[in-house]
């Protein structure tokens, strides 16, 4: 018995022990990179079994601790700064960018499911086809794109940190490298930039300022332009929104006055979009484009069920293009085929939208309302029809988003369920009605004033450039929004406005393209947001931009 335990006891020592830990120091110091202390700990204690299996004792956590924690912080200079090994920077910067990687791959897949769901559900599709559907690729992208940004962010903040925290040192301590640039100030006769820039420079704006443009390259890894132009204007408006607000905190710009409010930027913007999207279409966005023609099919006929399949129908963008085609000819007078079947006076530019003329109301006196509403002669009744339709259908959407909120709080509603009902009347359901009341509106008007206009001015005043008092005028319903909610809705149409704007300065040859320009603009936004973020966060008055860069980047700001 004695012999068999010492047997034993042999083959465990050698089970446990099969090779000396120092061997397995490199890769503890790698698997630093990717795994902290805790989720070390928790790996582990789960593939402990799986590893005994095959004979293999991996390192415990004190071991990894004492691995992980030799290297000591080296911010000497600059560049030391920024490789600096120890566990709470480069490392802990790459275990950030893989934690970031997989949670925006799981949630844009997870978004995009849920997005194409009742889609695929219509269609009947099987699992397959739904996993097939899914963009694995472009959900790849995005989050290469957002984790590569945030390890090239905590890395070349620490080096500009360092850089510009030496830089105004007294001449006595400074290094060698330090004391180039002044020598290259004096052999160029600049002034030296101590005197004058020295607030700016000192400033803890700066530092991130300089990391996140610098940082904002890595927009590259999204492969699709129109992506990258989308999310580098709405990142520039933003940023330029938030840039405001902290020179308003700072007192740094006078006071605006009452009238000149956030109001403002939904009419004007407004104006742009509607004129752009009737008159060059091929610089107003697609998306918005899709969604105005979904909501307006009052005015843009569809094909009627009982035509015959065989004859041609004019798309909604042959009879958009038909509004701007009727003014540059000063809204002639409609004359019925049915009644005049031979005397025709339209051009051939026209010729798509023949269909609906031969089967409008031989009442019309217009063209415009022979073939914006063919069927109806009193412009004022299809007004009302289409607040009607198109007010019902927004409220639905807008409802069901609000009882969604309402369905993802439900540990909410379980634990107080007649206050949180009681915030939902009181509430969502006020805000969803206004909101749908601005859009539906807001789009009404604008349809609605092309006829209007007919009536109102004569038909050589200004007969294509009136379209931008369409959306002006429409674009002030914004004031049955919640005041809150104002700026912004105006921000979201600024954006748009302003990539509108940029195509068609562009077409015009107004001016030229940058080749990878909305990188330029993207460095330039993400290097504004990330200043205020680190220096003053409540300046970002978006709740959700703040929780999202606190989730990704981290806070060391405790105001944030």
């Amino acid at each position: 018995m004695e012999a068999i335990h010492m047997q034993d006891l042999t083959a465990n020592q050698s089970f446990q022990a099969p090779f000396p830990s120092r061997k397995y120091h490199f890769f503890l110091f790698l698997a630093s990179f990717v795994l902290s202390n805790n989720n070390y700990s928790n790996v582990s204690r789960r593939t402990r079994p799986l590893f005994a299996k095959l004979r293999i004792n991996l390192p415990d956590q004190t071991e990894y601790i004492h691995v992980t924690s030799r290297k000591h912080h080296d911010h000497s200079t600059p560049l030391r700064a920024l490789v600096c090994l120890n566990d709470e920077c480069f490392p802990d910067d790459t275990r950030r960018g893989v934690k970031v990687f997989l949670q925006v791959y799981a949630f844009v897949l997870t978004l995009q499911s849920l997005w194409n769901l009742p889609g695929q559900l219509r269609r009947s599709d099987n699992l397959r086809k739904i996993y097939k559907g899914l963009s694995w690729a472009g959900s790849r992208q995005i989050a290469i794109a957002a984790a590569s940004y945030v390890v090239l962010y905590k890395v070349l903040l620490r080096f500009f940190r360092r850089l510009f925290d030496s830089l105004f040192r007294p001449a006595y301590i400074r290094t060698y490298t330090e004391t180039i640039y002044d020598n290259a100030l004096q052999f160029l006769k600049l002034p030296p930039l101590r005197e004058y820039y020295e607030y700016l420079f000192q400033s803890s704006f700066v530092p991130p300022f300089f990391a996140g443009a610098l940082a904002g390259s890595t927009i590259f890894f999204l492969k699709h332009k129109e992506q990258r132009v989308s999310l580098s204007t709405y990142l520039l408006i933003k940023s330029l929104q938030f840039a405001y607000q902290s020179m308003r905190e700072n007192r740094l710009i006078p006071q605006m006055p009452r009238w000149c409010g956030s109001w403002m930027l939904f009419p004007i913007t407004s104006a742009q979009l509607i004129y752009a999207h009737l008159v060059n279409p091929d610089t107003f966005p697609e998306s918005y484009g899709r969604f105005i023609a979904s909501r307006s099919t009052t005015y843009i006929q569809p094909r009627p069920i009982n035509y015959p399949e065989f004859l041609p129908w004019p798309t909604g963008r042959d009879i958009i293009d038909s509004i701007r085609i009727l003014g540059d000819l000063h809204y002639p007078e409609f004359n019925s085929p049915q009644l005049h079947p031979y005397s025709s006076s339209l051009p051939n530019e026209l010729g798509p939208i023949n269909p609906i003329l031969a089967l409008a109301h031989p009442g019309h006196t217009r063209t415009m309302c022979a073939m914006l509403h063919p069927d109806e002669l009193s412009c004022l009744l299809n007004f009302s029809k289409f607040v009607a339709k198109e007010g019902a259908a927004t409220l639905k959407f807008l409802g069901m988003i609000n009882f969604l909120s309402l369905v993802l709080r439900w540990k909410q509603v379980r634990e107080r369920p007649y206050e949180t009902m009681r915030h939902f009347l009181n509430h969502s359901v006020p805000l969803f009605f206004k909101g749908g009341t601005c859009i539906t509106m807001a789009l009404a008007t604008s349809w609605g004033l092309i006829c209007g206009f007919q009536k109102i001015f004569p038909n050589n005043f200004i007969p294509v450039s009136r379209i931008y008092l369409n959306g002006l005028i429409g674009g002030l319903w914004i004031f049955a929004e919640d005041p809150h909610r104002r700026l912004d809705i105006g921000i979201y149409s600024l954006r748009l406005s302003v990539e509108s704007m940029w195509k068609l300065l562009v077409k015009k040859g107004v001016i030229k393209p940058i080749r990878g320009g909305e990188v330029l603009i993207f460095s330039f936004g993400m290097g504004i947001l990330m200043s205020i973020f680190q220096t003053q966060p409540r300046n970002i008055s978006s709740l959700y931009i703040r929780y999202c860069l606190k989730k990704l980047i981290g806070s060391e700001n405790p105001s944030a």
